[in-house]
């Protein structure tokens, strides 16, 4: 069945950029926006799911930065949402990083940070000095990059960043901090939050480190009532503008006319019965990420060279999640509510070439978190455990559907949740006596809620040329049809916002593109200004 959409904006995927788009877009521009979800579930990544005892996760969202006062991403993020999301700001000490023979507690301090790392490394102040400037200078050039890559063609010889700055910028982490430091000790530190970028230092670059980094300088905050919390406040925005949210509704194919997207083809979900249907719209934008839209929603022969470059682009990150319940609040083994990274070696590279250890007993790192110590909120007590895994150790079940892939593919997932409980509990005694219950979620459950290739957790690799090449970017070879998302921008939950925003600039802009965006800002600063004379803060410290 094909008919017109009645609607402005046809947006595939409710993920964090796609409901960005439809809330700015909605409010700025009074769009009627329709988001077709392919997850019974709105929300992407930040959604959360609910198992018996009322045990409930968030799937993708453990922490978020830049939420002080004033910081232009929490004013965006309060207007998107409205206002009505809040966020909790986590303990003092909000990560450490766990090595054999040392823990770092790092602090919500930029400047506490800088004191700490020179106490315990005074033979490297000059560098540690040296390397947080460089930090600010590569995470500068990303913006810089971006302005660039959306001026018209006249004025992109103005805003190019400079050679040395992309040079630093896209250099590997571990090119980087080899000509840094010596101390490999240090070196191996700096790096531990590389799970929240999706690569180790000798494959992911140097920007991306920086980003993540700075970007939690003054600590972490998650929201209040969970992630869920992102979608329930922008889904009223969008309705308000006559627009809507649909699930079950898995976009199988972009329709493009005469170089111009127009529609979408839709597979429609309800109980066992499928039908299609054709949706036709002004504007379509992908929020299914780079791979899926090139590679899997367009036809080969709308004239881009893309497809084959996203194809060849290395493969991004697949991982274990263990999703726990506890008996008793993790409080009692005197865990406060931040994260722990754990590693059982200082060089990450050499560990990553042992990916699949796990499979043979030999666990080598662990990302643990408490959600139920970050939400005030929380009203059961909830932990995960996250770990890397190729994607290929479960590809012999990748054709079997979800909750039917037989008792050794369930078994397997049962052996590999012990170990990871038993490589917890070699660290933190007294952690397996507390669980209640647990489910392990491998790279095909990630390949099945989400429909990123192999299973990758942040979609598209961040390589040190990621952020060169044409398709990191909202405009594509097709008229009509944008990207967004973090495939569009960056990594992680602030990367999919920004995603977002970038996208709403360029449908705003036009040919002008970016230099919409002081008017987006300018409605976010007098929303913001709003919601002071109100006296409603977003943010509990």
């Amino acid at each position: 069945m094909s008919k017109d959409s009645g609607y402005d904006i046809i947006i595939i995927g409710s993920g964090l950029g796609g409901l960005t788009v439809g809330s700015l877009m909605s409010q700025l521009k009074g769009k009627k926006v329709l988001i077709l979800e392919q997850h019974y579930i709105v929300g992407g990544f930040t959604h959360t799911f609910k198992r018996e005892k009322g045990y409930h996760w968030d799937v993708g969202v453990h922490y978020v930065g830049d939420l002080e006062e004033g910081h232009v991403f929490r004013v965006l993020f309060d207007y998107a949402t409205q206002g009505k999301v809040r966020w909790k700001k986590m303990p003092y000490i909000f990560d450490k990083f766990v090595f054999p023979d040392f823990t770092f507690e790092c602090p919500s301090s930029s400047t506490e940070f800088e004191k700490k790392l020179i106490v315990q490394f005074p033979h490297e102040e000059k560098a540690i000095k040296k390397y947080l400037i460089d930090v600010v200078k590569a995470d500068n050039w990303y913006r810089d990059n971006i302005i660039y890559k959306h001026l018209p063609s006249l004025l992109k010889p103005i805003k190019k960043p400079s050679a040395a700055t992309t040079k630093l910028a896209t250099m590997s982490t571990k090119e980087y901090l080899d000509q840094t430091f010596t101390d490999n000790k240090l070196k191996g530190l700096l790096v531990s939050q590389w799970g929240n970028y999706g690569a180790v230092p000798g494959k992911g670059s140097f920007c991306n480190h920086a980003m993540v980094v700075k970007h939690f300088y003054n600590g972490g905050y998650y929201p209040i009532g969970s992630a869920k919390t992102i979608a329930e406040a922008i889904e009223p925005i969008i309705e308000k503008a006559g627009g809507k949210i649909l699930v079950n509704h898995e976009v199988t194919d972009i329709i493009v006319e005469n170089g111009k997207a127009v529609g979408v083809k839709v597979d429609v979900k309800q109980g066992k019965k499928r039908t299609e249907e054709v949706l036709y719209a002004p504007i379509i934008v992908s929020c299914a990420g780079a791979y899926n839209t090139y590679c899997n929603l367009l036809h080969k022969d709308f004239g881009a060279d893309f497809p084959d470059e996203v194809r060849d682009h290395p493969d991004g990150l697949s991982h274990l999640c263990l999703y726990i319940g506890f008996k008793e609040s993790p409080e009692k083994l005197g865990f406060k509510g931040e994260n722990h990274w754990i590693f059982d070696q200082y060089d990450h590279d050499e560990m990553f070439k042992d990916l699949d250890a796990i499979v043979e007993n030999r666990m080598k790192m662990a990302f643990l978190s408490f959600p139920s110590l970050k939400d005030p909120e929380a009203t059961v007590y909830t932990g995960e455990i996250i770990t890397f895994i190729s994607y290929e150790v479960f590809e012999k079940w990748k054709e079997e559907r979800w909750k039917k892939r037989g008792n050794e593919y369930e078994d397997f997932k049962k052996m590999l949740a012990e170990r990871m409980i038993d490589f917890i509990e070699a660290h933190y005694p007294g952690f397996r006596d507390i669980i209640d219950f647990y489910e392990l979620s491998t790279p095909l459950s990630t390949e099945h809620f989400t429909m990123h290739n192999k299973g990758c957790i942040y979609g598209m690799h961040t390589s040190p040329d990621r952020m060169l090449k044409k398709w990191n970017h909202v405009k594509t070879p097709v008229k009509n049809l944008y990207l967004t998302g973090a495939d569009a921008a960056v990594l992680g939950v602030a990367g999919a916002f920004t995603g977002g925003v970038f996208t709403t600039i360029e449908l705003m802009g036009g040919a002008l593109g970016f230099l919409s965006y002081p008017k987006v800002e300018k409605a976010a600063k007098k929303f913001q200004k709003e919601l002071l004379e109100k006296g409603i803060v977003t943010v509990v410290e």
